[in-house]
């Protein structure tokens, strides 16, 4: 079953994650330092006015003002309550003038005259990322810069394998065909992580610690999780633990 997007029931799994989200979400911490890196070469003008989608805690956020020069950043998230993470984060730390920008960046105004949008494992959630980029590319003026990451198919497939039950990802062919209409792919890079747990439970308390993955979609009783813990160790154990998967790709763009 692939999961209908809900923004509602997302923003409160990660309202909920919010205080368990830096710890937990490792692979995401990861994905921030592999996006700043595709950053490296880019000049000191495409940070002048940023648009940061999907901030949460502000991993990527700090790391962005900490090694870039940005003088005006516009943070974006689906929760709100995110804001007062990135204020406590970020306080005496830089003098970039921040910009709140907190909704459904699908249905917001874009801001004008913008040098970068950068999101880090964000774009998944979004209810249609391909229809997003083509309007990034309509929007953005000539030169700007995109710069995401986000996870792909093959992302959770343990779970998903035992429950039926997953994200429609996007695959990357159909990102780049839908970057190529208005901009030129300066950088791509696609990885394969994976964690490992000594239980089940311990893998269920991590995804919902990071806020994703369809547990919230699935019905859960004593006989369901049992058999789910049976057939994820039968089917997945290895002598480093239980894995969890994860797909994820960096592109990095600039409009034409």
């Amino acid at each position: 079953m692939v999961l209908r997007l809900d923004k509602d029931k997302i923003a409160r799994c990660f309202l909920r994650s919010l205080q368990s989200y830096d710890a937990a979400a490792q692979v995401q911490n990861k994905l921030a330092e592999r996006l700043m890196r595709s950053l490296q070469s880019m000049p000191d003008a495409t940070f002048n006015s940023v648009l940061e989608i999907g901030c949460c805690t502000g991993t990527l956020t700090e790391k962005l003002c900490i090694e870039r020069p940005v003088q005006k950043l516009y943070c974006n998230d689906l929760v709100p309550e995110c804001e007062e993470f990135l204020q406590n984060r970020l306080a005496g730390s830089c003098s970039v003038q921040f910009l709140p920008c907190f909704g459904d960046i699908e249905e917001l105004p874009l801001p004008s005259r913008l040098s970068l949008v950068i999101s880090g494992a964000t774009f998944q959630w979004l209810s249609d990322p391909q229809a997003f980029i083509k309007r990034l590319g309509s929007e953005l003026e000539s030169g700007s810069c995109l710069a995401f990451s986000l996870f792909g198919p093959g992302t959770l497939r343990e779970f998903s394998s035992l429950t039926g039950v997953e994200l429609e990802y996007v695959a990357d062919d159909a990102l780049t065909e839908t970057l190529d209409a208005d901009f030129e792919i300066l950088h791509y890079e696609k990885f394969l992580d994976t964690l490992f747990f000594p239980t089940v439970r311990e893998i269920l308390v991590h995804i919902r610690d990071t806020g994703v993955g369809g547990v919230s979609e699935y019905k859960w009783n004593k006989e369901s999780l049992q058999d789910f813990e049976k057939g994820y160790r039968e089917s997945f154990a290895t002598e480093g633990g239980l894995p969890v998967s994860y797909s994820s790709s960096c592109f990095m763009a600039r409009r034409r």
